[in-house]
């Protein structure tokens, strides 16, 4: 198996895509996470003084890793997407997946490969966007003269639930792009289920409480449950009324059953 792991480990490197997406990422969080909030608080005379201490509080290093948590559910989803899509579904038409199972007839373990390479470049993406947290977090505490302090078990904690959350995203986008063998198509449903149908739910349980179980059902609303406990409000519709327990749960199984249902559709089907 590891050399099919090996295998699909090289073509990320010489495919531009699976080097643009992660800076793509890596910039959300300089923008979004640090330099708005920095201008905000900085700039906007309205807030009142518990306001601006809570956003500068969560810029500084302190807080690094649950910045990188907490913009997963809005802003990480449909990046880790388009990953878990193009490892399922990116050689579908170059005849590079035809040529791998020819060579490796146990399409278990070429499937095995792919999901683990996707894994390992969630976590190098998430090392990542903690190095990068952090590296913003010491610019901005170096700019305001506060002191740099580190909570190595938060970090730890909270870049597990980040790569848990990541994973569940990526995860989907894979097995959207086997059952869809079409990278277009897995995409386009894969960020639209993200961005409209998850937030839809959310918004409409706002108004009907029947919804409101089925939010934390989602990978966005486990997603935000881990946020809050780590003090990031990630959803500006509220977090769902769940126990981080059941949200690791519901982000475990969607990573279970995206895998097993990839790996039944693409036993199952012929390859083109």
């Amino acid at each position: 198996m590891m050399s099919t792991v090996n295998a699909e480990l090289y073509g990320m490197r010489h495919r531009r895509a699976f080097t643009v997406l992660p800076i793509v990422w890596l910039l959300q969080i300089v923008l979004f996470a640090y330099v708005a909030n920095f201008i905000v608080a900085m700039t906007v005379e309205d807030l009142s003084g518990l306001q601006r201490e809570a956003m500068l509080a969560s810029l500084t290093t302190e807080s690094a890793s649950a910045a990188v948590l907490g913009s997963l559910p809005m802003y990480g989803a449909p990046v880790l997407i388009i990953l878990g899509a193009l490892m399922a579904a990116g050689d579908e038409r170059s005849g590079i997946l035809r040529l791998t199972v020819s060579r490796v007839p146990e399409r278990g373990t070429v499937l095995t490969g792919k999901i683990t390479a996707l894994l390992l470049l969630v976590s190098v993406v998430i090392v990542l966007s903690v190095v990068t947290a952090a590296v913003c977090a010491i610019v901005i505490s170096l700019i305001e003269g506060t002191p740099m302090r580190w909570d190595l078990s938060a970090i730890l904690t909270e870049t597990a639930a980040s790569w848990l959350i990541a994973s569940a995203w990526a995860m989907m986008g894979f097995m959207l792009g086997i059952v869809t063998r079409s990278l277009a198509a897995s995409i386009a449903i894969g960020v639209l289920w993200a961005l409209v149908v998850e937030q839809m739910v959310h918004g409409l349980a706002a108004v009907a409480t029947a919804l409101a179980p089925v939010r934390v059902g989602l990978i966005s609303g486990a997603s935000a449950v881990l946020a809050d406990a780590a003090g990031i409000a990630s959803m500006p519709g509220g977090v769902p009324d769940a126990p981080v327990g059941a949200a690791i749960v519901v982000l475990v199984t969607w990573i279970v059953v995206s895998g097993a249902v990839g790996a039944v559709v693409f036993r199952a089907r012929d390859i083109r």
